[in-house]
């Protein structure tokens, strides 16, 4: 009976040291994931999430460093250093005097790639996306992508703009606020900018050459479809999707077609005294022309291609920044829709045109 007291004992001294052993193996495992460089994603507060950015790196010798911009109007990031540890479920963060900064939860996401923070401060939920730098680059996004939508806020700002991704960095060519300018755009309004980026599993991060810390956004693919989304820094989400431009065009658009009817903001708008004819060319040219019945007429040369449901027109004075039209081809019809349309009497306008296949 003793003997089967102490074996009993021996038993659960042996079950009890396998059980820390394996809760001590298993925060050296997170230890060894959570070590690295991260950028954040997303701060929640307030119920609203914020487009902040922010730079963590957490080191193997349970030290970390911190650079990260904490509201909008702040212009140089916050610099400090924190020592960091694991306790089950719990992420601790003190200062260097061990001092209590923050102690929360933390989930790691399947493939360890990104980290959830959540803690109080103040009395208020705090919580925070992160995602590791792995220096990856996902090979399906090189090549050259026109926006075709951007909503931010439930709001649909006008902009125009392609992004040019290589395997050593990429170029962003934008027009912003289309709203703000009157009149014709020429090369002036056109902005260029050069960056450096790299992909975390469903995460791009872009590293302007002009900003301390990257942007961050989620993604999707889907064939030749970028589906993006991000924060702005006053708490906006921003969804955005970019078409991939490939060096094809749709044979059924090739050919001349005139102008059958047109609506404005969704009412048809007559078009006396004039015709508008387009052109289509196979060799990825194409000429608009507007013939005046009393007499003259003027035209403009550009080049396009068309992908997803989309056409993108780089016209012959700007050919590095693509006009965007949704299009459909039913028998001998084409059906142009444009929100970056500018009329003198309406300003920006949502257009669409009716064109019908002439001989």
């Amino acid at each position: 009976m003793l003997l089967s007291l102490a074996a009993m004992i021996l038993l659960a001294s042996a079950c009890l040291e396998n059980l820390f052993s394996s809760d001590e193996e298993e925060e050296e495992e997170q230890n060894q994931e959570l070590v690295g460089v991260w950028y954040r994603f997303a701060l929640t507060r307030g119920g609203l999430s914020y487009g902040l950015p922010a730079y963590v790196e957490l080191r193997d010798d349970s030290t970390g460093t911190v650079r990260s911009i904490e509201n909008p109007e702040q212009e140089e990031p916050d610099s400090d250093t924190f020592k960091w540890l694991i306790e089950g479920e719990t992420f601790t963060v003190n200062d260097e005097n061990d001092n209590l900064i923050w102690s929360g939860s933390f989930t790691l996401t399947n493939d360890n790639k990104g980290v959830h923070f959540a803690y109080t401060s103040e009395g208020h939920l705090i919580e925070e996306e992160y995602v590791k730098y792995t220096g990856e680059k996902n090979p399906q996004l090189i090549g050259t992508w026109v926006m075709v939508d951007l909503q931010v806020g439930g709001e649909e700002p006008l902009i125009l703009e392609k992004v040019v991704f290589t395997q050593s960095g990429g170029t962003d060519y934008y027009i912003d606020d289309l709203e703000d300018i009157d009149g014709e755009i020429t090369t002036e309004h056109l902005n260029v900018t050069y960056f450096s980026w790299t992909t975390t599993g469903n995460y791009l991060l872009v590293f302007d050459d002009t900003e301390e810390l990257p942007f961050v956004m989620g993604y999707t693919l889907n064939d030749d479809q970028f589906n993006g989304y991000s924060y702005t820094d006053d708490g906006k989400r921003e969804d955005f999707i970019l078409v991939k431009e490939t060096e094809s065009i749709d044979q059924n658009g090739v050919g001349n077609w005139q102008l059958a009817s047109m609506k404005i903001n969704g009412m048809t708008n007559p078009i006396p005294g004039i015709q508008i004819t387009l052109n289509l060319a196979n060799d990825e040219t194409g000429v608009w022309t507007i013939s005046y019945l009393g007499g003259g007429s003027e035209s403009f040369t550009f080049s396009w291609k068309t992908n997803s449901g989309y056409v993108f027109i780089y016209r012959t004075e700007m050919p590095l920044i693509a006009w965007v039209q949704k299009y459909e081809i039913t028998g001998d019809t084409l059906v142009l829709e444009t929100d970056t349309e500018y009329y003198e009497s309406y300003g920006w306008v949502n257009v669409e045109y009716t064109f019908t296949r002439s001989q």
